[in-house]
C-alpha cells in the first residue's frame, strides 16, 4: 500500500470497495480473531485484568479504550507481534515502536510468549511503567 500512496502504480489515490485498507470494524476483527484463536471472551477478559463489562464494551467496539487494554487483551490471547499492531492499527491505538523502550520491552515480551503477568514483571524490573488496566498489580 506505501508503494501505491507514493504514486508510481496509482495515478491517484486507491478508491474503491478494497483497495487494501484494513477494515476499521473493531467488532468483526474480534469476532474474527476470537473464532480463528477459538478462544473465550471471558476467559481473555479475566486474563486481561480488565473488568468484565468493559471487556465486553471495547472487543464489540461501543467503547473505544487506551491502547494499554488492547495490549493487555492482545497478551491474554498470547497474540504474536503482527497481529497484536494489527489490532492496534484498527482500533486506532498507534502501533508499536523497537525505538521506544517500553515498547521495545512489550514487543521483547510477544516475541518470547510473555503473559500479563510475566509483562508487568518484566516491565517493573525494567524500571518502565506496567499496563494500565485500571487494576493495581495487573
Amino acid at each position: 500500500m506505501l508503494h501505491q500512496l507514493k504514486g508510481d502504480t496509482f495515478p491517484a489515490f486507491p478508491d474503491g470497495d478494497n483497495p487494501g485498507f484494513l477494515d476499521p470494524d473493531i467488532r468483526d476483527f474480534f469476532d474474527e480473531l476470537f473464532l480463528a484463536t477459538g478462544l473465550a471472551r471471558s476467559a481473555v477478559i479475566r486474563d486481561a485484568n480488565i473488568s468484565r463489562t468493559y471487556g465486553y464494551q471495547i472487543m464489540d467496539g461501543t467503547r473505544i479504550s487506551k491502547r494499554d487494554y488492547y495490549l493487555a487483551i492482545a497478551f491474554a490471547m498470547r497474540l504474536d507481534l503482527t497481529t497484536t499492531q494489527r489490532m492496534l492499527a484498527v482500533t486506532s491505538s498507534g502501533a508499536l515502536h523497537a525505538l521506544i523502550k517500553r515498547d521495545a520491552a512489550i514487543i521483547f515480551a510477544i516475541n518470547h510468549g510473555y503473559n500479563n503477568l510475566q509483562l508487568y514483571e518484566f516491565l517493573v524490573k525494567l524500571g518502565l511503567p506496567p499496563l494500565d488496566t485500571g487494576i493495581e498489580g495487573a
